[in-house]
């Protein structure tokens, strides 16, 4: 099963802990919101800490295993 990572644009501070976590997944765009760029650069263990690290918890992974 794929994962899926969403972040809700409403709630996203742009606090930037994903992106430094992510290893390029995750990137803040030119607004400094944090946007998907490519789920599968980073492993699950980086997509967990980086939803963790999110201080609005704006950061959901489905599709885990």
């Amino acid at each position: 099963m794929a994962i899926t990572v969403d972040i809700d644009r409403e709630v996203c501070i742009g606090s930037g802990n994903c992106v430094h976590i992510s290893e390029g997944s995750i990137e803040l765009d030119d607004d400094g919101v944090a946007t998907v760029v490519d789920a599968e650069r980073a492993t699950i263990d980086q997509l967990r800490r980086a939803a963790r690290s999110c201080p609005t918890a704006a950061i959901t992974i489905d599709g885990e295993q």
